[in-house]
């Protein structure tokens, strides 16, 4: 009775033991979020009146609490060894959950406004552009803001930038068959720039 009690009146506290005796009896919460001030609620000295029997509550401390142990610390590592494991268990689940989230959230990359959960995704979005435009076609609107973003890595970015006009694709110079980024600028010279350099910079940064 004292435990349902104890329970009603002090719910946010977690109960993780209950002894009771002839004229004593002990009760141990459990230290995990524990709520403070309803903690001190209870442990302060009172009384309550539970089934017309008086009941007197206080803190087990110092000499009182050596006795418990003495007394009692075998029975209360049995009742509570099973509950201690699964809080173990739950708290290592807790952190390794945690973890994985700061995990994502150092992996994720905001570009142009939009989330990319992990590099792959960054490299795929810059692999589409290039080979769904077609030769010497401008890059506009989200495709552009992107690669603006992008180019930022670029060891020699304010020198491939300078009098900027747009971005398009096309063949290299000097490997035929292979596609890539150029840089046009206002004059109508372009110069070529590697987005695989740009993408494994701002992964290492």
């Amino acid at each position: 009775m004292v435990e349902q009690h104890v329970k009603a009146t002090f719910g946010k506290l977690k109960l993780v033991y209950a002894r009771g005796g002839q004229d004593d009896g002990h009760l141990a919460f459990s230290s995990l979020r524990l709520n403070q001030e309803v903690f001190d609620a209870l442990t302060a000295p009172h009384s309550a009146t539970i089934q017309e029997h008086t009941v007197t509550f206080t803190k087990s401390e110092d000499e009182n609490l050596k006795d418990f142990w003495n007394d009692h610390g075998n029975h209360y590592s049995f009742c509570t060894a099973n509950k201690v494991r699964v809080a173990r268990k739950n708290q290592k689940l807790e952190m390794a959950a945690k973890k994985e989230t700061v995990k994502r959230a150092k992996t994720q990359y905001e570009i142009a406004g939009v989330i990319y959960i992990d590099i792959g995704k960054v490299k795929s979005k810059a692999r589409s552009i290039l080979h769904l435009k077609n030769d010497g076609e401008a890059l506009t609107d989200k495709d552009e803001a992107f690669m603006k973003d992008i180019i930022q890595f670029h060891e020699r970015n304010e020198e491939k930038m300078k009098d900027f006009e747009h971005f398009e694709v096309g063949n290299h110079p000097d490997f035929d068959k292979t596609r890539c980024f150029f840089v046009v600028r206002k004059d109508g010279t372009k110069t070529d720039f590697s987005v695989t350099k740009c993408i494994n910079a701002l992964e290492n940064a």
